[in-house]
């Protein structure tokens, strides 16, 4: 299991025009939606609003991890947002997210999610790899980036 099986290029926003939490959840979400037509779109918004409420996604260290189960998902999907301003998304470290991971799970598939909630959180929360993504001018360099860290088992 790997960031770079799930997340494609057409998935990735460098400097996305959305400036606050929501908008930036919505903007994630309605690129991956685009690309994944079999995910129904009024469950995966109630659902990632519904999971918002609970608790934030904001994990620390400038990271977000916006997520939801939905019933129409076959597979994990992923899109991922590069917010060199930073948005506050009430953080547990109150630290603004430059980095933003939204995914779908299968609702069904439990231990799938929680697997790569723990991959992707452990890989984000590596400084050097932080850097490494602030700089990047594209989706190809974020994916690249990626890919070189999964690689090396940086993580």
């Amino acid at each position: 299991m790997s960031i770079a099986e799930y997340l494609k290029r057409e998935c990735i926003v460098v400097n996305p025009s959305s400036n606050d939490k929501d908008a930036l959840i919505k903007e994630l979400a309605e690129r991956l939606l685009e690309h994944h037509p079999e995910v129904d779109r009024a469950e995966a918004m109630e659902a990632l609003f519904e999971r918002e409420k609970l608790m934030s996604t904001g994990i620390g260290e400038g990271v977000a991890i916006p997520h939801a189960r939905i019933q129409s998902c076959s597979d994990v999907s992923m899109a991922f947002a590069l917010q060199r301003k930073g948005v506050d998304f009430n953080a547990l470290d109150s630290k603004p997210v430059k980095l933003v991971f939204l995914i779908f799970f299968p609702k069904e598939k439990v231990n799938l999610q929680l697997r790569t909630l723990a991959m992707v959180s452990r890989i984000l929360q590596r400084g050097g790899l932080n850097k490494s993504l602030l700089k990047a001018e594209s989706p190809e360099e974020v994916l690249d980036i990626f890919k070189k860290y999964e690689e090396a088992k940086h993580f």
